[in-house]
């Protein structure tokens, strides 16, 4: 099952250590990602899932808020994703957040 993440033009999100970049929104069903590292740029849509990493793909969520999009992220349950402010957030913060 694909986490979804409903981000802005923009935002980012990591797989693992690579960063992602949600670019060039054409609508909330249609646009574009971009990989950090090499630049390289996807296409988005609903109608299919778009490979962008080994054995990680994504595609376009159902339209829910306006302005935003829903990013479908479909990767092995080894590889962690987290959005970009989860991923930059200080590994005291992440601790404190678990306990009780």
């Amino acid at each position: 099952m694909a986490l979804v993440l409903s981000l802005h033009d923009g935002s980012d999100f990591y797989v693992d250590t690579e960063r992602f970049i949600v670019c060039e929104v054409k609508s909330e069903t249609d646009f574009f990602v971009r990989r950090d590292s090499t630049g390289e740029k996807f296409a988005i849509t609903e109608k299919k899932a778009t490979e962008v990493m080994s054995d990680v793909w994504i595609s376009a969520g159902e339209y829910v808020q306006m302005l935003m999009v829903r990013v479908a992220i479909d990767a092995p349950r080894v590889k962690k994703v987290l959005r970009g402010d989860l991923y930059r957030k200080p590994i005291t913060q992440k601790v404190e957040q678990v306990r009780p």
